[in-house]
């Protein structure tokens, strides 16, 4: 990722925060600007000072401020103080001056082309083909990240935040006749709901679903992107498995382990990637003949017809995949 790597929890916070800076805030002179105020942002999320410096722009100061008051909270008006590097507001309660830094007092808006440029490179979109991330769309809350590759095609990716509140204004957009016939739309927030049907053949995920949330470094699983753009217009998208497999870097991850597995060679990675898939089906333990048989699927004679000789020389497969019964075989989820 680009400037000041993020973790995966600080990813998904930030990812929060920029769905949230679409949000209007009155500075002090009354002007209505888009983010977030500072006593909003910090020490409620897991985004450092540094983090924060980095990945957002201070738009302005907020005019009010929920002050305490007993159990509640009543908005008081905020004033420049003498000294710069805070504000003043009067106590609703014992209507004493009191302060507040200036950077609680400042709104923060995510710096949109530095956020979407982390999300194409999760996803893999080449820089040649991110020029939309430059020109935003529907009042800068939709974006043409560029085409990724998912599963064996290339499909056009698209960004948006406000979901919520501009659904009718995405799909007249997306039904554009310039526009190409299908695509996947990732939103900041919500995903569309089940019962309502994605305008031609566009699909819609939600960016939170699709980022692996048990790994400490940020990924996307485009399995599930793929299984997003093949599910039907009414139908519902499966919940993110304990265990994930890429098939591009041959990678194994399951959620209990902190160290994912990447599996060297050819026919060991494809046992592991039909074990994947057939946990997909909810299949999760398969007969030794069937994982070899899928390993084995160009050869019919000379080859393997033990999982320890298909593993022969690996000394981390036993980690990941469990023998619990005689023949039959899974993951190592515990």
């Amino acid at each position: 990722m680009s400037a000041n790597p993020l973790s995966t929890r600080s990813l998904l916070d930030l990812t929060d925060l920029f769905d949230r800076s679409i949000g209007p805030v009155s500075d002090a002179d009354g002007q209505r600007m888009h983010g977030v105020p500072g006593w909003d942002v910090f020490g409620q999320t897991s985004l450092s000072a540094q983090d924060i410096a980095v990945w957002t722009e201070c738009v302005g100061y907020a005019s009010s401020y929920p002050a305490p008051c007993g159990d509640e909270r009543l908005p008081v008006d905020l004033m420049e103080d003498q000294d710069p590097s805070r504000y003043r507001y009067r106590c609703p309660e014992t209507f004493r001056l009191k302060h507040i830094s200036a950077v609680e007092a400042a709104i923060h808006a995510v710096q949109p082309s530095k956020f979407l440029h982390a999300i194409a490179d999760l996803i893999g979109i080449p820089q040649a083909l991110r020029k939309g991330i430059e020109s935003p769309l529907l009042d800068g809350n939709l974006w043409a990240l560029g085409k990724a590759r998912i599963g064996a095609a290339h499909t056009d990716i698209w960004f948006v935040r406000g979901l919520a509140s501009s659904v009718d204004t995405v799909f007249r957009h997306l039904h554009a006749p310039t526009l190409p016939e299908q695509g996947l739309i990732l939103s900041s927030g919500m995903a569309l709901p089940g019962f309502v049907r994605p305008p031609r053949n566009y699909r819609f995920a939600s960016i939170r679903d699709v980022i692996v949330d048990y790994v400490p470094k940020p990924s996307i699983d485009m399995d599930l992107l793929y299984r997003t753009l093949a599910t039907p217009a009414d139908g519902t998208l499966r919940p993110v498995l304990p265990v994930h497999f890429d098939e591009y870097t041959k990678t194994l991850t399951i959620r209990t382990k902190t160290k994912p597995w990447v599996i060297k060679g050819d026919r060991q990675p494809a046992a592991v990637q039909y074990m994947y898939q057939q946990a997909l089906n909810d299949r999760w333990v398969l007969s030794a003949a069937e994982i070899l048989g899928a390993a084995y699927s160009d050869k019919k004679t000379a080859r393997s017809q033990r999982m320890q000789n298909l593993f022969s020389g690996n000394t981390e497969w036993d980690d990941y995949i469990a023998n619990p019964e005689k023949g039959k075989y899974g993951f190592r989820l515990e």
